[in-house]
């Protein structure tokens, strides 16, 4: 095969481009921090960058759910904790009311209070997050507590939990149950709502009933403070469980950040080196190109 000065000049020009193009593309790099800026400069890498983003992405959309979750639970707690201290109190003036000495005067005050601490834990029982109602069930925009005329505290929300997704694949229950609240087992046949047995507890002190107050009342009063302590307790496990869930989404998150730094960014120190490198075979290739280009007849006037 005859080398012709065009032959010469042409592979020149095809290895001094692809130099060319090769140090634009690590310049290109060293500017954007970035291994990768369109899809056809190493399509399997860009893929591995989107799945990654993508699992990133989903990951904080958990992050957000636990976290909500975990204020709606926290905000639960403080209710259930106001209904305790007003239970609580209701009890002790149970306990006063039963003491046959009393007056009529004396009791029917204290049938007075209970039936406004019964309004009192209806309000707590009504507490809502973000607009939406904790102990109403799955009926959330609707407060599912009231009190009626006659006094007694009613529930109008369902028997259902509301559920959080807080991981691929897994869901919690978030007890919102109103009903299982105050409903209490092991009760006296009308004393199974809380709200009927505050009202019960209010008419048995204004008719004297002490033998009624300082017993079957008392008695079943103590079982719906028990459920309220019980109902408590599963939801301080529910928020111990989120905060776990909380640690590992975290945990996750840091790791798939780390593992797309190291497919998307850049050794800059490697870089460098490598720009460098091309730098120095661009001028070498511009310096042996000047010797081996054809000659024109300007070179001879």
């Amino acid at each position: 095969m005859r080398v012709t000065n065009g032959t010469l000049t042409g592979n020149y020009l095809r290895n001094l481009n692809r130099n060319l193009d090769q140090m634009q593309k690590t310049q290109n790099q060293l500017s954007s921090g970035k291994e990768v800026s369109r899809p056809s400069d190493n399509p399997m890498l860009v893929s591995k960058i989107m799945d990654f983003n993508s699992t990133i992405s989903e990951n904080e959309q958990y992050r957000l759910t636990i976290d909500s979750a975990m204020e709606w639970v926290d905000t639960a707690d403080g209710a259930l904790g106001n209904v305790t201290d007003t239970l609580q109190r209701v009890r002790e003036l149970v306990v006063s009311g039963a003491n046959g000495t009393l007056s009529e005067t004396e009791r029917t005050a204290i049938a007075d209070e209970i039936r406004e601490l019964s309004k009192q834990v209806s309000d707590s029982l009504n507490t809502n997050f973000g607009g939406r109602y904790i102990f109403a069930g799955q009926k959330t925009t609707e407060p599912p507590f009231s009190v009626g005329a006659d006094g007694v505290m009613t529930y109008s929300g369902d028997e259902g939990n509301i559920s959080r997704e807080i991981a691929p694949n897994v869901g919690l229950a978030i007890m919102t149950n109103g009903l299982e609240l105050t409903t209490a087992e092991g009760t006296a046949a009308g004393n199974q709502s809380l709200g009927a047995l505050l009202d019960n507890i209010a008419e048995a002190l204004e008719s004297g009933d002490t033998e009624a107050i300082s017993g079957n009342l008392l008695g079943d009063l103590d079982k719906h403070m028990d459920n309220v302590t019980r109902f408590r307790s599963k939801m301080g496990a529910i928020y111990n469980r989120l905060e776990a869930a909380g640690e590992r989404n975290e945990a996750q998150n840091l790791n798939l950040t780390e593992m797309l730094s190291k497919s998307e960014d850049i050794d800059f120190a490697e870089k460098m080196m490598e720009y460098s490198t091309m730098s120095a075979i661009y001028e070498a290739s511009l310096s042996s190109g000047a010797k081996i280009l054809q000659k024109s007849l300007l070179d001879y006037l």
